[in-house]
C-alpha cells in the first residue's frame, strides 16, 4: 500500500479582517462618546490700548530690579510716590500712568505700584 504525502501549506494570519474589527471599534466608540466641557477659570485678557506716543500728561514710573523707584529721574521711597501719585489724582482723575520695570524686579513692588495707581 502506498501512502501519500500529503503537502501542507502553510497556515498564515489574514489580518485584513482584524484592521476591520479595530476600524469599527475605533468608530463606535468616537460617536458613542460625549464630550463634556471642563469647568475652568475663565480669564478675560485685557487688551492693549496704549498708544504709539504717550501723551505729555502720562506719569512714568520706573522700577529697577533692586525695588528703587523712579520718578523724574528721582530715586523715590514708596511713601514719596505716593505721596505724588496722591497730587497727580488730586488734579487729575483720568490720569496715565506707565509703569516700567526691570525684567528681574520682582513682581510684588510693581503690583504695589499698581495697587497705588487704584
Amino acid at each position: 500500500m502506498v501512502f501519500q504525502r500529503r503537502v501542507s501549506k502553510k497556515s498564515r494570519l489574514s489580518i485584513a479582517p482584524l484592521l476591520d474589527m479595530i476600524f469599527i471599534l475605533l468608530i463606535f466608540f468616537v460617536v458613542s462618546t460625549t464630550f463634556s466641557k471642563l469647568p475652568g477659570v475663565v480669564i478675560q485678557a485685557p487688551e492693549a490700548t496704549t498708544p504709539d506716543t504717550l501723551s505729555p500728561q502720562t506719569l512714568t514710573i520706573g522700577i529697577t530690579s533692586q525695588g528703587v523707584y523712579v520718578y523724574d529721574q528721582q530715586t523715590l521711597s514708596m511713601d514719596q510716590l505716593r505721596g505724588i501719585l496722591a497730587n497727580h489724582y488730586a488734579q487729575n482723575t483720568q490720569q496715565r500712568v506707565l509703569i516700567m520695570a526691570d525684567k528681574r524686579t520682582a513682581l510684588q513692588h510693581v503690583i504695589g505700584v499698581m495697587d497705588m495707581c487704584k
